[in-house]
């Protein structure tokens, strides 16, 4: 078993059968982590929002572009889609890695949110 795919299982135990299925990609598992971290957010779990947001800092520091391109395109990007996950950014993601990602945010929710989210990094 690939080293993501226990990562992954790590993070996401319940989601153990869809993730050992070698057609599933990566993608998928980023797919399923984002409804996973916001369910963690609402019941301020901790512990999983530590695991989880660890595997994607993980990925996203990987050479493999299928890892990395995942976390940021699959992931990240998305966290602005969500008030709860975007307001948490600075507290669980990385300075160094939003600046990465930053425009992968503008051009998916555009440049005003994406100035909203700068301040919240200078906040915290």
């Amino acid at each position: 078993m690939s080293v993501w795919r226990r990562k992954a299982i790590e993070c996401m135990p319940e989601n153990r059968a869809e993730l050992q299925n070698p057609g599933s990609s990566i993608y998928e598992a980023f797919f399923e982590l984002l409804p996973a971290i916001r369910t963690a957010h609402r019941q301020k779990d901790t512990a999983k929002l530590k695991s989880c947001y660890a595997f994607a800092e993980w990925c996203f520091s990987q050479r493999e572009k299928d890892l990395w391109n995942a976390a940021g395109v699959a992931f990240y990007e998305h966290l602005a889609d969500n008030e709860e996950t975007l307001k948490e950014m600075p507290k669980w993601v990385k300075r160094s890695i939003y600046i990465q990602i930053r425009d992968l945010l503008v051009l998916r929710v555009g440049e005003d949110l994406v100035k909203q989210i700068d301040k919240l990094y200078q906040t915290f």
